[in-house]
Protein backbone atom coordinates (compact mmCIF):
# COMPACT_ATOMS: atom_id res chain seq x y z
CA UNK A 1 0.00 0.00 0.00
CA UNK A 2 0.80 3.34 -0.72
CA UNK A 3 0.36 6.83 1.29
CA UNK A 4 0.55 10.57 1.00
CA UNK A 5 0.93 12.42 3.93
CA UNK A 6 0.46 16.13 3.65
CA UNK A 7 1.66 17.71 6.78
CA UNK A 8 1.59 21.81 6.75
CA UNK A 9 3.76 22.23 9.71
CA UNK A 10 7.45 22.85 9.84
CA UNK A 11 8.38 19.23 10.45
CA UNK A 12 10.05 18.04 12.55
CA UNK A 13 10.13 21.00 15.61
CA UNK A 14 9.01 19.89 19.00
CA UNK A 15 5.33 20.69 19.19
CA UNK A 16 1.88 19.53 19.14
CA UNK A 17 0.49 18.36 15.09
CA UNK A 18 4.19 17.90 14.55
CA UNK A 19 4.56 15.03 17.18
CA UNK A 20 1.27 13.45 16.01
CA UNK A 21 2.45 13.47 12.55
CA UNK A 22 5.51 11.41 13.29
CA UNK A 23 3.59 8.58 15.49
CA UNK A 24 1.45 8.26 12.44
CA UNK A 25 3.85 7.65 10.27
CA UNK A 26 6.08 5.53 12.36
CA UNK A 27 2.74 3.49 13.05
CA UNK A 28 2.19 3.46 9.03
CA UNK A 29 5.66 2.78 8.28
CA UNK A 30 5.73 -0.53 11.18
CA UNK A 31 2.63 -1.63 9.65
CA UNK A 32 4.23 -1.53 5.77
CA UNK A 33 2.82 0.98 4.19
CA UNK A 34 5.24 3.27 1.61
CA UNK A 35 4.35 6.69 2.62
CA UNK A 36 5.64 9.99 0.82
CA UNK A 37 5.59 12.85 3.32
CA UNK A 38 4.99 16.47 1.40
CA UNK A 39 5.96 19.23 4.60
CA UNK A 40 7.41 22.31 5.35
CA UNK A 41 11.01 23.21 4.17
CA UNK A 42 11.94 24.37 7.73
CA UNK A 43 12.23 21.47 10.30
CA UNK A 44 14.45 19.06 11.21
CA UNK A 45 15.01 15.82 9.19
CA UNK A 46 14.02 12.39 11.29
CA UNK A 47 14.76 8.47 10.35
CA UNK A 48 11.56 7.11 9.69
CA UNK A 49 11.63 3.73 7.63
CA UNK A 50 9.79 3.72 4.84
CA UNK A 51 8.97 7.10 4.83
CA UNK A 52 9.89 9.48 1.59
CA UNK A 53 10.26 13.28 2.50
CA UNK A 54 9.56 15.64 0.15
CA UNK A 55 9.96 19.71 0.96
CA UNK A 56 8.73 23.26 -0.22
CA UNK A 57 11.00 25.98 0.03
CA UNK A 58 12.45 26.79 3.17
CA UNK A 59 12.08 31.19 2.23
CA UNK A 60 13.95 31.28 5.89
CA UNK A 61 14.81 34.90 5.16
CA UNK A 62 10.76 35.45 5.68
CA UNK A 63 11.31 34.00 9.51
CA UNK A 64 10.42 30.91 11.14
CA UNK A 65 6.64 30.06 11.09
CA UNK A 66 4.45 30.14 13.82
CA UNK A 67 1.72 28.10 15.32
CA UNK A 68 -1.67 29.31 14.24
CA UNK A 69 -2.95 30.66 11.19
CA UNK A 70 -0.99 33.77 9.71
CA UNK A 71 0.10 35.38 5.83
CA UNK A 72 3.27 33.72 6.22
CA UNK A 73 1.72 30.30 6.77
CA UNK A 74 -0.65 31.01 4.00
CA UNK A 75 2.00 31.63 1.74
CA UNK A 76 4.01 28.54 2.20
CA UNK A 77 0.78 26.42 1.84
CA UNK A 78 0.76 27.53 -1.44
CA UNK A 79 4.61 25.92 -2.70
CA UNK A 80 2.96 23.36 -0.29
CA UNK A 81 -0.06 22.25 -2.48
CA UNK A 82 1.75 22.77 -5.32
CA UNK A 83 4.51 19.72 -4.79
CA UNK A 84 0.94 17.71 -3.45
CA UNK A 85 -0.21 17.91 -6.89
CA UNK A 86 3.52 17.11 -8.57
CA UNK A 87 3.32 14.14 -6.21
CA UNK A 88 0.16 13.12 -7.35
CA UNK A 89 1.08 13.21 -10.88
CA UNK A 90 4.64 11.42 -10.31
CA UNK A 91 2.42 8.61 -8.72
CA UNK A 92 -0.42 6.72 -8.15
CA UNK A 93 -1.71 6.78 -4.23
CA UNK A 94 -3.96 4.07 -2.27
CA UNK A 95 -4.97 7.16 0.38
CA UNK A 96 -3.69 10.26 0.95
CA UNK A 97 -3.27 11.03 5.04
CA UNK A 98 -3.62 15.45 4.90
CA UNK A 99 -3.22 16.79 8.27
CA UNK A 100 -5.10 20.21 9.38
CA UNK A 101 -5.16 22.40 6.28
CA UNK A 102 -4.24 20.17 4.22
CA UNK A 103 -7.30 18.63 3.54
CA UNK A 104 -8.04 21.29 1.38
CA UNK A 105 -6.27 20.58 -1.23
CA UNK A 106 -6.75 16.78 -0.82
CA UNK A 107 -10.37 17.87 -0.80
CA UNK A 108 -10.30 19.48 -4.52
CA UNK A 109 -7.87 17.35 -5.95
CA UNK A 110 -10.02 13.93 -4.83
CA UNK A 111 -12.47 13.19 -7.97
CA UNK A 112 -9.17 13.69 -10.29
CA UNK A 113 -6.86 10.80 -8.88
CA UNK A 114 -9.66 8.55 -7.27
CA UNK A 115 -7.89 8.25 -3.70
CA UNK A 116 -9.16 7.49 -0.12
CA UNK A 117 -8.96 10.60 1.79
CA UNK A 118 -8.21 10.45 5.35
CA UNK A 119 -8.60 13.93 7.25
CA UNK A 120 -6.20 14.11 10.78
CA UNK A 121 -8.33 16.85 12.08
CA UNK A 122 -6.41 18.43 15.12
CA UNK A 123 -8.35 21.53 15.45
CA UNK A 124 -11.30 23.45 13.66
CA UNK A 125 -9.87 26.35 11.35
CA UNK A 126 -12.62 28.68 11.66
CA UNK A 127 -11.74 28.61 15.89
CA UNK A 128 -8.75 29.11 15.02
CA UNK A 129 -9.17 32.50 13.25
CA UNK A 130 -10.30 33.84 16.15
CA UNK A 131 -8.72 32.27 19.19
CA UNK A 132 -5.31 33.09 17.39
CA UNK A 133 -7.22 36.73 16.77
CA UNK A 134 -6.35 36.37 13.27
CA UNK A 135 -9.56 38.16 12.13
CA UNK A 136 -13.11 39.10 13.51
CA UNK A 137 -14.43 38.93 10.55
CA UNK A 138 -17.97 36.75 11.01
CA UNK A 139 -18.17 36.66 7.14
CA UNK A 140 -14.64 35.48 6.88
CA UNK A 141 -15.15 32.74 9.87
CA UNK A 142 -18.05 31.62 8.39
CA UNK A 143 -16.70 30.80 4.80
CA UNK A 144 -14.53 28.50 6.72
CA UNK A 145 -17.07 27.07 8.82
CA UNK A 146 -18.48 25.97 5.24
CA UNK A 147 -15.26 25.20 3.97
CA UNK A 148 -14.17 22.81 6.88
CA UNK A 149 -17.87 21.03 6.45
CA UNK A 150 -16.92 20.52 2.55
CA UNK A 151 -13.46 19.15 3.38
CA UNK A 152 -15.51 16.72 6.12
CA UNK A 153 -18.03 15.49 3.60
CA UNK A 154 -15.56 14.63 1.37
CA UNK A 155 -13.28 12.71 3.74
CA UNK A 156 -13.30 8.75 3.76
CA UNK A 157 -12.12 8.79 7.25
CA UNK A 158 -11.72 11.33 10.09
CA UNK A 159 -9.47 11.18 12.75
CA UNK A 160 -10.35 13.70 15.80
CA UNK A 161 -7.51 14.19 19.12
CA UNK A 162 -10.24 15.58 21.56
CA UNK A 163 -13.88 15.01 22.69
CA UNK A 164 -14.87 18.39 21.81
CA UNK A 165 -13.39 17.92 18.03
CA UNK A 166 -15.20 14.71 17.68
CA UNK A 167 -18.62 16.04 18.89
CA UNK A 168 -18.13 18.95 16.61
CA UNK A 169 -17.57 16.09 13.84
CA UNK A 170 -20.48 14.11 14.76
CA UNK A 171 -22.91 17.12 14.67
CA UNK A 172 -21.77 17.75 10.91
CA UNK A 173 -22.99 14.20 10.37
CA UNK A 174 -20.67 13.13 8.28
CA UNK A 175 -21.19 10.02 6.24
CA UNK A 176 -17.40 8.82 6.77
CA UNK A 177 -15.42 7.07 9.15
CA UNK A 178 -14.53 8.75 12.35
CA UNK A 179 -12.20 7.79 15.07
CA UNK A 180 -10.89 9.89 18.10
CA UNK A 181 -7.68 9.36 18.92
CA UNK A 182 -6.25 11.35 21.67
CA UNK A 183 -2.59 12.53 21.17
CA UNK A 184 0.39 10.64 23.12
CA UNK A 185 4.05 10.09 22.61
CA UNK A 186 4.84 6.45 23.44
CA UNK A 187 8.48 6.74 21.49
CA UNK A 188 11.44 8.62 21.20
CA UNK A 189 11.75 10.99 18.24
CA UNK A 190 13.97 9.72 15.63
CA UNK A 191 15.71 12.97 14.70
CA UNK A 192 19.22 12.94 12.11
CA UNK A 193 20.53 15.58 14.31
CA UNK A 194 19.12 15.64 18.01
CA UNK A 195 18.19 18.89 18.79
CA UNK A 196 18.63 20.61 22.11
CA UNK A 197 14.79 20.10 23.17
CA UNK A 198 15.62 16.45 22.31
CA UNK A 199 18.49 15.96 24.32
CA UNK A 200 17.28 17.94 27.52
CA UNK A 201 13.97 16.03 27.11
CA UNK A 202 15.94 12.01 26.91
CA UNK A 203 18.12 13.68 30.52
CA UNK A 204 17.72 12.42 34.11
CA UNK A 205 14.84 14.46 35.78
CA UNK A 206 15.77 16.20 38.47
CA UNK A 207 14.74 15.09 42.14
CA UNK A 208 11.32 15.81 43.48
CA UNK A 209 10.21 16.85 47.24
CA UNK A 210 8.50 13.95 48.93
CA UNK A 211 6.88 15.82 51.73
CA UNK A 212 4.40 18.19 49.98
CA UNK A 213 2.13 18.22 46.90
CA UNK A 214 3.74 18.74 43.35
CA UNK A 215 2.07 20.61 40.42
CA UNK A 216 3.70 19.42 36.77
CA UNK A 217 2.77 20.94 33.61
CA UNK A 218 3.78 18.87 30.26
CA UNK A 219 3.64 20.61 27.56
CA UNK A 220 5.00 23.24 25.06
CA UNK A 221 5.97 26.43 25.39
CA UNK A 222 4.18 28.80 23.36
CA UNK A 223 2.37 31.59 24.37
CA UNK A 224 -1.08 29.87 23.55
CA UNK A 225 -0.49 27.41 26.34
CA UNK A 226 -1.28 30.12 28.69
CA UNK A 227 2.05 29.30 30.69
CA UNK A 228 1.87 33.08 31.75
CA UNK A 229 -1.12 31.99 33.66
CA UNK A 230 0.19 29.47 35.22
CA UNK A 231 2.65 31.12 36.83
CA UNK A 232 0.76 33.88 38.36
CA UNK A 233 -1.14 30.81 40.07
CA UNK A 234 2.11 29.75 41.30
CA UNK A 235 2.58 32.81 42.92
Amino acid sequence: MKGLVIAPQPFFTPRGTPFSVYHRCLVMSELGVDLDLVTYGQGQDVDLPRVSVSRSPAFRFLGDIKIGPSFLKLFHDVFLFALVAWRLLLRRYDFVHAHEEGVFVAAFLKPLFSYKLVYDMHSSLPQQLSNFQFTRSKTLIRMFEKLEGWALRRSDVVITISPSLANLVERQKNPGTHFLIENSIFDEIRTVEPSVSVEAATAEPPELPTLRPIIGYAGTFEVYQGIDLLLEAFA
